[in-house]
């Protein structure tokens, strides 16, 4: 029953996904409504396992939380090859209860692994502070702005590796104001925008993303690696392959600075389509 419940949940978190892009980029308003459904179906959800916790299958559980953990661990290792800065890292999560500080947790001892030994400090901080279940439900609905990440990487300065597992703005010009995204006129080619030589990046991870927008920032090199879903995943009931990467691999990609070409040649579907105009 377990098994079946967790892929309804994946569906409906999808659909919901699916349901903010229809309406954030088209302005159809039955994509709001559709998120709101299918965010109202998750809880739902989780509330009938929760009253039916002797039926689950934890198994079932226990095998998602595994392929997590591969997924913080390549996230993470990737990084490394990448990483050359003081051992300071921060990871931006959503507001949770005391119900899942210890997944939560989980994941920071898998990224701890991966960096192996190149981060010392890794600071944990919400991207918005809400209290109780109800607020936590807000803030689903709610988008995280450009002001959000700047407020908490602010107070975080001193991290030059940041881990974020919360999802970004959806609109270029909200991504731009992000001071990692930030950008200048390039002084030789006005029509184009380049890293600010003057200012210090971190080194930038995404947890479990979704590419939209964000092809830009691979290219100028303002991401260094983000995990995500492959397009046609394997989800079964097998047990979970001890190697770290050959359960990564049958459900995520990684995407680099070094390989997002290839990705897009090779997954077109994960990247969006152009919008036409109407006089296209």
């Amino acid at each position: 029953m377990n098994f079946f419940a967790v892929a309804f949940m994946l569906l409906m978190a999808a659909c919901m996904f699916y349901g903010q892009s229809l309406y954030k980029k088209k302005g159809v308003e039955g994509g709001k409504t559709l998120t709101i459904i299918c965010g109202l179906l998750i809880i739902v959800t989780a509330l009938y396992i929760n009253f039916l916790k002797s039926d689950i299958d934890h198994s079932a559980i226990n095998r998602e939380k595994e392929y997590q953990r591969a997924q913080a661990i390549v996230l993470s290792n990737t990084l490394t090859n990448m990483y050359n800065g003081n051992g300071k890292c921060l990871v931006i999560h959503n507001t949770i209860n005391e119900t899942h500080q210890k997944d939560v947790q989980k994941l920071i001892d898998s990224f701890k692994e991966g960096f192996g030994g190149k981060v010392s400090e890794m600071r944990v901080r919400p991207i918005k502070e809400f209290a109780g279940d109800d607020a936590m439900m807000e803030e689903a609905m709610m988008e995280n702005t450009a002001e959000d990440f700047n407020k908490v990487i602010k107070e975080n300065e001193d991290c030059d590796v940041v881990i974020i597992m919360v999802p970004l703005p959806n609109s270029p010009e909200e991504l731009l104001k992000m001071d990692i995204f930030t950008m200048i006129e390039d002084p030789d080619d006005k029509d184009k925008v380049i890293k600010d030589p003057n200012r210090k990046y971190p080194l930038v991870g995404i947890f479990n993303g979704y590419i939209g927008n964000l092809e830009i920032f691979f290219l100028d090199q303002l991401i260094g690696a983000m995990s995500l879903w492959k397009p046609d995943p394997t989800i079964d009931e097998e047990p979970v392959p001890e190697n770290v990467k050959a359960a990564f691999d049958k459900r995520y990609l990684i995407v680099t600075p070094d390989n997002i070409i290839g990705t897009k040649q090779k997954f077109p579907s994960l990247f969006p389509k152009p919008r036409k105009t109407p006089s296209q």
